[in-house]
């Protein structure tokens, strides 16, 4: 069994065993997963079905909602909607079910009660819309809590039927109307749903103890749990725990042994609220495997299986926390999205071969604006078999220009279509601006999605020419049949005064520890770039910061922030106490520092500095496509070339034009 054995040692959740440790965490996707009757697709029967092939043990779906008439909603707009058309939803589910049944994996249906005040639904008290804050939620009736409870069996007793191995019982994390009834911050209830714990967990009772009167107590049921909400109020997170007026990792022990006590047979547990949602989807700035300890103290209290998710993609981490009790298994959501493959790579000792998850949250955050979760690094991502990468009808000489993001995903998956590639950098290593980025502490994905790119291109044997500049005459004389330009983009520095002073520095160079910034540092520029340098600075290396930003808001422009990440770090600036003054530009630097000026009236103020950083943004290089014109070579630019992005509209833009040359 190797280096892990915990990992690939079977497990019994009730009356089932489980070949390993690892688990499919749900990812949404309904456009991609589902049709407009509610039931799979023939994209999302494949994407199952890919997960149990690349070695899963336990595949948990994406929710499904119980109840249609409380709560009801378009069951044409591609939700899953099995109780609305059970037998078009268990068409498709069985033979999923027969298909990931071949690989020895298992499958457990995700079954929910409903959003409550997440989306707009009715909940168990008067409390604010979590889209519309000064609006206040409907009230269930007891009646209508019924309703929702027999549907929720009912789901359950179809699941069965249908060939699922188990449910899981969704809504005790991420606020939803579950977690609403359990929370006493969210629960006024005066009747038998509401007071003290064991009213508030009724519904939960009801829920588990029918399913198991309904479909034998030898049918497995888990529960998704949120351990700790981290709420200092609706729409408002504590990074510490002070303050907490959600739930506590104390209350959840409790809470986790009265489950065990109602017939639960597993936990699965992470933490945060849609109210604190960076604790829910972990962005850059969260450490791996941020939520093992409270999962530790969960475990040591129930004698059932414990899954955790929470950036867990780092086998050895998982192996050791396995081994010493404090978890059972490890849910993975984002990680097997980038990499459907991720147990059979580390269990045949290939984690090198695992595309890594960068922690962008981007899917998360298309996945909540449009159903479609969108990977930063594999955009084939949930819908591979009608836009993966299929061999070339016609072989061609590619010669790729660049060696960031764009070029090597672009020499990649070139030569994956049977293309002769090559790729061509003017500097000395490959990455572009990955290796800037991936300096940060806090961002060791990037710096892991660099490795794995130069590692996939010497697996695959692409000529790699470091330190080799192309113009249009050189790129001629190759006699390539298409040329990719991915020349990527440079930082810009503004005109001003003193841009040439010993005190102004570049982000590239503070980033590359070129230059030490000294005590006090004033950053110019409130993008993402800019941001995190401010917090770099401040959190790690206890500098003084200002940030400077002429827009109103941080991070108001240049492609869109996940709001995951960008509330974390705006709480990280302000928990490091980092001075932000939106709506100044920089004028000058002097022996003094900075000199800024006021958007609004123009005035201007010094601001003491021992370094001032430029972190402006980003400009295209030129890319010879005019150069080129007329040459008969096929010529197509991508990446920042082509107009300034991010990781995933440079390996989405690449991708798209590589499959297709």
């Amino acid at each position: 069994m190797g280096k892990y054995e915990k990992l690939f040692s079977p497990l019994k959740i009730g009356s089932i065993t489980v070949k390993n440790r690892y688990a499919v965490g749900p990812m949404g996707g309904r456009h991609f997963i589902y049709n407009n009757m509610g039931a799979y697709s023939e994209n999302g029967i494949d994407y199952w079905v890919e997960m149990a092939r690349g070695g899963f043990g336990l595949i948990v779906t994406g929710s499904n909602v119980a109840n249609l008439t409380v709560d009801p909603f378009d069951p044409a707009n591609g939700n899953p909607n099995p109780a609305s058309h059970p037998g078009f939803f268990g068409y498709g589910a069985r033979t999923v079910l027969e298909r990931v049944h071949d690989y020895g994996g298992r499958m457990f249906l995700q079954i929910s009660m409903g959003p409550g005040r997440m989306r707009d639904g009715k909940s168990c008290s008067a409390i604010p819309k979590y889209k519309e804050p000064d609006k206040l939620t409907e009230v269930l009736t007891k009646e209508e809590i019924e309703t929702k409870i027999a549907d929720m069996i009912k789901l359950a007793k179809l699941a069965k039927g249908w060939g699922y191995d188990g449910v899981e019982i969704h809504g005790m994390h991420w606020g939803y109307l579950l977690d609403q009834f359990a929370m006493v911050y969210t629960n006024h209830r005066t009747d038998e749903y509401g007071g003290d714990l064991d009213g508030r967990l009724t519904v939960h009772r009801k829920i588990i103890q029918g399913i198991k009167e309904a479909c034998g107590k030898d049918f497995p049921v888990s529960i998704r749990m949120s351990m700790k909400t981290f709420m200092a109020g609706y729409r408002k997170s504590t990074l510490t725990g002070e303050g907490e007026v959600g739930r506590t990792i104390e209350e959840a022990v409790e809470i986790a042994k009265k489950f065990e006590s109602y017939g639960i047979d597993m936990l699965n547990v992470n933490t945060g609220t849609y109210d604190t949602f960076y604790y829910c989807v972990g962005p850059y700035y969260m450490p791996k495997g941020y939520n093992i300890e409270f999962a530790r103290q969960i475990k040591q209290a129930v004698n059932i299986p414990v899954f955790v998710a929470g950036k867990m993609d780092n086998p050895e981490m998982c192996e050791r926390a396995i081994a010493d009790g404090s978890i059972d298994g490890v849910t993975l959501a984002r990680a097997s999205l980038v990499d459907s493959h991720y147990p059979e790579k580390v269990y045949m000792g290939r984690e090198d071969r695992i595309r890594p998850c960068i922690s962008c949250t981007n899917c998360i955050e298309s996945n909540l604006a449009g159903g479609v979760p969108l990977c930063s690094v594999n955009p084939a991502a949930m819908h591979e078999f009608n836009y993966g990468i299929t061999k070339a009808v016609e072989k061609k000489k590619v010669v790729v220009v660049g060696g960031g993001v764009s070029g090597m995903e672009a020499a990649r998956t070139c030569f994956l279509r049977g293309h002769d590639v090559e790729l061509y950098e003017a500097g000395g290593a490959l990455g572009g601006h990955l290796i800037e980025a991936g300096s940060h502490p806090f961002k060791d994905g990037i710096a892991a999605l660099n490795r794995w790119y130069q590692n996939e291109l010497n697996i695959l044997g692409v000529p790699v020419h470091l330190n080799s500049p192309l113009d249009a005459e050189k790129i001629k004389a190759l006699r390539p049949d298409a040329v990719i330009l991915a020349v990527g983009s440079t930082h810009f520095m503004p005109k001003i005064p003193g841009i040439d002073h010993r005190k102004t520095a570049g982000c590239y160079d503070v980033l590359m520890k070129n230059v030490k910034p000294g005590k006090k540092v004033v950053v110019v520029g409130g993008g993402m770039t800019g941001c995190e340098l401010a917090y770099d600075l401040a959190a790690y290396e206890h500098c003084d910061v200002t940030l400077v930003e002429a827009l109103d808001k941080v991070m108001s422009s240049g492609p869109v922030v996940p709001h995951a990440v960008h509330d974390m770090l705006l709480d990280l600036l302000d928990h490091f106490n980092v001075k932000v003054m939106t709506g100044h530009a920089i004028a000058a630097v002097n022996d003094e520092g900075a000199v800024i000026k006021s958007m609004a009236d123009g005035s201007e103020q010094t601001l003491e500095a021992d370094t001032v950083v430029m972190a402006i943004g980003l400009r295209p290089r030129a890319d010879m496509t005019s150069e080129l014109a007329g040459s008969g070579i096929q010529v197509i630019t991508t990446g920042d070339g082509l107009q300034v992005g991010n990781i995933r509209t440079c390996v989405s833009g690449a991708y798209e034009i590589a499959r297709n040359i």
